[in-house]
């Protein structure tokens, strides 16, 4: 039965995107209201029983970005209201769909409504898709405005994805935008908005009146709700400062004249130093000195105490200095050097290889410097393993995969391509290198692999190290440039990215803060992190020092960069970036227009979203083809780097300029607290103060520190490789805190025989594999493991290493070992990671941030997020269980039980000796009673399989 139904509407519609889809044109221009002849004179509408559409409008193009809000305001006379104890109460939706549908269409069955239904008891606000996906906010009151707010998204971005997610608030304020009355979400949703409206049910009855206005289509919350733009929404770099004061000639001569006398030098009056810029920090609030101790007391006249205050021009000079950034000019005020008797900081000197009774022991110096140590303390070496350990140590050490032949030596391995593979894969630990992203987006990085296999090459190759660290840390800078050193910069790029755009000078400041932190980690063991936001705490590194050398990097960031020279190439990637920059400049012109307030910034999805239909197919097909062209995972800085920008398409993108030719340098400042928005003096790119001047900025700034890293005067780059190389043979380097050299790390247990391998380690040229062979074929590493008890009375820690401790094989040489002994193991190397069930090494498995394999997570895999410098060696119940019961182990002891075709065979294959005569019975006994496969597991499963003898 129809009734009838008043409903006063008043209703004003308009879009302002920041985001357009269709240029800048209101979504809802050039259509009007439809109504379906129930809407009358001042849009009084008569119900139908049942459900109606009095209302409907289509967009001027349909919405398929990746979040829409909605706002309307709403008002039910009280006499209208029924309760649902005395009726079935109120139902009154705005839908928004992808049809419009008819007058009677239900417009339901998870597409997205907002309004009004019943629930326990009440007529309450609601936000829903279905009946089984809907949630409820506060309850309805009559003779009351309500705001009311929905915020339409997608949880996927993408224009085929659907609007997964929807968001209602009920009178909010500014700042709930994370705090909705009620969400809900289905999977089953439309993917693209083109119909709005306004539906009536069948619990609405006649003589209602419900008042309806200020309807609103917005993509942020800011627009939706009349706000001001987010402030913190400006990304790096940040507006340069238009200083009015200059140091030089208005500052420093202030400061001589009105300061100094009291306020510098060792001994200054109340411990306070105006000389040194870290002293000035502590007595300033830098971009606000009337927050600032130093203009406070300047201010109120207590200082100078005896002479004439400031006049007010003095002043106008010291508060413009502190307001427009603190600038200071370290060459006519510069920090005098910290002074440490440190070990680690003092220059390598070649010792000479000690004179030792136990001669005849002696192999390599190596074993002087060790024996001299156990005369000391009257240690006695162990006995030397026998031949079959050493050969399985040897190969199982510098290759990660057991012995497979009769006549292997030293320089038999160190030419294996396994060699590369393995020693690559201790350096991928501490360079903290996957495959992903990482954060909460994760999305991978599809050319990372080239920098894994360079690292390999570069190892087997027996790169000088020298040269290693120079292109990992200026490959794109070097002349000529090749496609392997710009490939080698993937070490700086392997940070993680977090992909949020809302906060790119946070965002790019965590990725320099991780590039600098992990340089100073992986090359000269150091810990500048605690300097990142106050001078560190025990070693001496300041605050300036840290960003001095943050500085080195900060012309620079993670690219997809085409390692093709094409001129095809390049003229794509113009035309890429000639569209891009053209959809870019028009959203600016838009805002503008809008009144957005200046500098504006505009989101690579902004700008993809806001292409127009052609543009967008164009677009779309520029990237497809030059995704098909060699790229590499790299870092590039275009105002060094030799060879002209080729940047590949990519789902991130910091805000650096992007401009052909030269790129404006970027300044990069101080951090107060390791704040993005407290912004401190400028620093130049810098080495700690402690280890020398700097000389003269290089136009290759990157090319400076990785000189100043590999000359021989540094004490540190050269003692920390050489450590990291000991620490993997034995397990425990001769520092043990292998990436911390500073006051708080261990001291050396043979400081004399570090600094003679640090010292052939430069005089060989650099040469890896020559540390290598000094180190095993020494005495020292051709120990047993036998067990004495007066060496351990003394040394029960085996730190002057009197035998050799077996350790546990990594999670990877675990798996490739089995995969070896089995017969199963792909020899290929190289190329592009493998998914799924990959039978070529564990080095070539994809390494997903967050994601590794489960076998790398039971035995302690690197994580790839921070630097991994020792692995940690745990023992839990599930690391038997996946040995014993998972499938991969289970398929290859089948394989293996059909390689070895008899226990002696595959004792032999596995372990490189025969079984002993109790061992052979076991296993027989064991292959008679199950089969050969549940012995061949056995052996699988024996800690010496698992572990280096």
């Amino acid at each position: 039965m129809l009734s009838t139904l008043r409903l006063l509407i008043v209703i004003t519609l308009f879009i302002l995107f920041q985001r357009p889809l269709c240029a800048a044109d209101d979504l809802l221009d050039g259509s009007h209201w439809k109504r379906d002849g129930f809407a009358v004179a001042r849009y009084e509408i008569s119900g139908t029983g049942s459900r109606n559409n009095p209302l409907r409008r289509k967009l001027s193009a349909p919405f398929a970005g990746d979040e829409l809000f909605v706002r309307f305001r709403i008002r039910y006379d009280a006499d209208s209201i029924d309760t649902p104890e005395q009726d079935n109460g109120e139902f009154f939706v705005l839908w928004l769909d992808s049809a419009e549908g008819s007058d009677t269409t239900t417009h339901s069955g998870d597409v997205p409504n907002l309004g009004l239904h019943v629930s326990k008891g009440e007529n309450r606000f609601m936000v829903r898709y279905s009946s089984g996906r809907e949630k409820f906010g506060p309850a309805l009151e009559g003779n009351r405005e309500f705001l009311i707010v929905g915020r339409l998204w997608k949880s996927v971005s993408g224009d085929d994805e659907p609007f997964d997610r929807f968001d209602l608030w009920v009178d909010p304020n500014g700042d709930e935008e994370f705090k909705p009355s009620a969400s809900t979400n289905s999977q089953k949703s439309i993917t693209t908005v083109n119909w709005i409206g306004f539906s009536t049910g069948a619990k609405t009855e006649a003589g209602d009146q419900i008042e309806v206005w200020d309807v609103d289509l917005a993509a942020t919350w800011e627009s939706i709700l009349n706000l001001p733009p987010k402030k913190k929404s400006v990304p790096t770099p940040p507006a340069v400062v238009q200083r009015t004061v200059n140091f030089d000639t208005h500052v420093l001569p202030l400061l001589k004249s009105r300061c100094f006398d009291c306020h510098s030098g060792d001994e200054p009056e109340s411990g306070v130093r105006l000389d040194l810029v870290d002293e000035v920090l502590n007595q300033t609030v830098v971009g606000n000195a009337a927050k600032s101790r130093l203009f406070e007391v300047v201010e109120h006249g207590e200082m100078p105490p005896e002479d004439e205050p400031l006049d007010a021009d003095e002043k106008a000079i010291l508060k413009a200095w502190i307001d427009e950034g603190l600038d200071w000019n370290e060459k006519l005020l510069p920090t005098p050097p910290p002074v440490t008797d440190h070990w680690a900081f003092q220059k390598i000197h070649r010792p000479n290889v000690p004179d030792v009774k136990n001669q005849q022991w002696v192999r390599t110096p190596v074993d002087a410097f060790i024996a001299h140590r156990h005369e000391e303390l009257g240690l006695t070496p162990a006995p030397e393993a026998d031949a079959q350990t050493l050969k399985r140590r040897l190969s199982l050490d510098l290759t990660g995969l057991p012995p497979s032949g009769n006549k292997q030596t030293v320089d038999y391995y160190l030419a294996s391509p396994a060699y590369g593979a393995r020693w690559g894969r201790h350096w991928l630990d501490i360079v903290r290198w996957a495959e992903s992203n990482g954060h909460q987006h994760n999305r991978n990085r599809p050319h990372a692999w080239r920098y894994r296999d360079w690292v390999v090459d570069a190892f087997n190759d027996d790169k000088p190290f020298d040269r290693f660290v120079l292109e990992q840390i200026a490959g794109d800078e070097l002349e000529p440039t090749s496609d392997e050193s710009v490939i080698a910069t993937g070490f700086l790029a392997a940070a993680r990215y977090s992909g949020n755009e809302l906060d790119k000078s946070i965002q790019r400041n965590d990725i320099l803060v991780d590039v600098a932190n992990t340089t100073a980690q992986v090359f000269l063991g150091l810990t500048m992190e605690c300097a990142q936001c106050h001078s560190h705490k025990f070693d001496p590194v300041s605050i300036r020092d840290y960003y001095r050398f943050q500085a080195f990097f900060a012309q620079g960031q993670p690219e997809n960069v085409i390692i093709a020279e094409d001129e095809t190439v390049r003229a794509l990637i113009d035309e890429y970036w000639q569209i891009f920059d053209s959809v870019h400049d028009r959203i600016v012109n838009v805002r503008r227009k809008q009144g957005h307030p200046e500098p504006i910034y505009v989101t690579p999805t902004s700008v993809i979203n806001g292409m127009r239909k052609s543009e967008k197919a164009r677009f779309q097909e520029l990237r497809k083809t030059l995704s098909e062209f060699p790229q590499t995972w790299g870092y590039y800085a275009p105002s060094t780097s030799e060879r002209p920008p080729l940047v590949a398409p990519l789902n991130m993108r910091w805000p650096l300029p992007r401009i052909d030719g030269d790129s404006p340098v970027i300044e990069t400042a101080i951090l107060l607290r390791g704040d993005v928005q407290s912004r401190g003096p400028i620093v130049q790119p810098g080495w700690p103060a402690l280890f020398g001047p700097m000389p003269d900025q290089s136009e290759k700034p990157r090319s400076q520190l990785a000189a100043w890293m590999t000359d021989p005067a540094n004490p540190l780059t050269a003692r920390v490789w050489v450590n990291r190389l000991w620490q993997w043979h034995f397990g425990r380097g001769l520092v043990e805190t292998s990436s911390d050299f500073g006051t708080q790390g261990s001291k050396p247990t043979h400081p004399e025989l570090l600094d003679f391998l640090a010292s052939e380690l430069i005089d060989s040229g650099w040469s890896t594999k020559h540390i290598h062979r000094l180190i095993v074929d020494s005495a020292t590493y051709r120990q047993s493991s036998q067990f004495q008890p007066h060496n351990s009375e003394t040394d029960p820690d085996n730190n002057m290493l009197w035998r050799w401790l077996p350790r546990r094989l990594e999670a990877e040489a675990i798996r490739d070992s089995i995969l070896a002994v089995s017969g199963c193991l792909d020899a290929e190397t190289g190329g592009p990671s493998d998914t799924g069930q990959s039978k070529r090494r564990s080095l070539y498995r994809h390494q997903k941030r967050g994601a590794l394999p489960v076998q790398q997570i039971l035995f302690d895999g690197a994580d790839g997020i921070t630097v991994c410098s020792h692995r940690r060696v745990s023992t839990s119940a599930l690391q038997p269980l996946w040995l014993l019961n998972s499938h991969f182990v289970q398929e290859n002891a089948t394989a293996f039980a059909q390689r070895a075709k008899s226990v002696e065979n595959a004792f032999h294959l596995a372990l490189g000796r025969k079984p002993t005569a109790v061992e052979l019975t076991d296993l027989k006994a064991l292959a008679e009673q199950a089969d050969l496969h549940s012995a061949c597991l056995a052996i699988l499963n024996c800690s010496e399989f698992l572990y280096i003898p």
